[in-house]
């Protein structure tokens, strides 16, 4: 697979992600049911999807093999279907019940400043100085947008900063511990299907209510359907394909089509606005994403 191309599937699975995180605002707008058990039909319907593709494929068995040479790699799976998978999408839906998916997408977008600091502590290394300036117009960007500029307001709750940032942070570990299993050449649609159905049954036992019913009602089907087949098994195989083929910077720079298409996406839905200062604070997020990128071609 080209580089080229794999910069396309990330900037896809952004956009998938942008898209169910509105699915995910309007769920919540036509149900009693909380995040977790959101969390759970999403990771296990998500993932026994992706286990069948896998099995009509003929890669269910192949990867197994790999992993079961190094037994540690279950261990390792597991640890990325927990902290990877389960607490980033908690952590998300978490975020978007308090403060709608345009403003948790916006926050989001600090992820690659997050990224620095994981690679930095990871490897052990000092960041470059224009990591070092995109980590800063992300703070700056977001403290914007939060306050809108003066900070004795706050625009967008405090709770859902928190959950944002921590579902960024759960984000940024997925893509650096996942190239551990990426070096063990682990299939990227096996890591991300058994992650996610063990992730899946793991929340079975935080929540109390396991109907499923109410999920199937005629305001939220489409909603349910929309956060499993394009939200999460199409956005993540595409994701984890081209995250094979890219450093972890590079993948979490090209994620911002996510909160571009949740703005745009979210301003046609809910008829979502920001302010002068708010919007300023957005177009700092994006310079922080995209400054990197812009440095090498100068």
């Amino acid at each position: 697979m080209s580089r080229n191309f794999a910069l396309i599937l990330v900037g896809m699975a952004g956009v998938c992600w942008a898209s169910s995180g509105v699915a995910v605002q309007d769920f919540f707008s036509h149900s009693t049911k909380n995040t977790m058990e959101l969390t759970n039909i999403r990771m296990c319907g998500a993932g026994f999807l992706m286990l069948v593709i896998l099995f009509l494929r003929g890669k269910f068995k192949l990867s197994a093999a790999r992993m079961n040479r190094k037994p540690k790699l279950w261990l390792y799976l597991f640890i990325y279907g927990l902290i990877g998978i389960v607490m980033v999408q908690f952590t998300y839906f978490q975020a978007i019940s308090i403060g709608g998916a345009a403003a948790t997408t916006v926050i989001l977008s600090a992820t690659p400043a997050m990224v620095v600091i994981w690679e930095s502590l990871w490897n052990k290394k000092l960041p470059k100085k224009i990591e070092v300036a995109a980590v800063i117009l992300a703070i700056v960007g977001v403290f914007l947008l939060v306050t809108g500029g003066d900070i004795s307001k706050i625009l967008i709750p405090l709770s859902c900063v928190f959950w944002s940032l921590a579902s960024g942070a759960s984000f940024a570990f997925s893509m650096i511990f996942g190239k551990v299993l990426f070096a063990e050449r682990i299939n990227p649609a096996f890591m991300t299907s058994v992650g996610m159905f063990t992730g899946g049954l793991i929340t079975f036992t935080l929540i109390n209510d396991y109907s499923w019913t109410p999920f199937f009602t005629r305001e939220t089907i489409f909603d349910v359907a929309w956060i499993i087949i394009f939200g999460t098994v199409i956005a993540f195989l595409i994701f984890n394909a081209g995250l094979k083929h890219l450093t972890p910077e590079e993948t979490a720079l090209t994620g911002l089509t996510e909160p571009v298409s949740s703005v745009i996406i979210s301003y046609f839905v809910f008829g979502t606005t920001f302010g002068l200062i708010e919007s300023f604070g957005i177009v700092l997020v994006l310079l922080a994403v995209l400054s990197p990128i812009l440095i090498k071609k100068i």
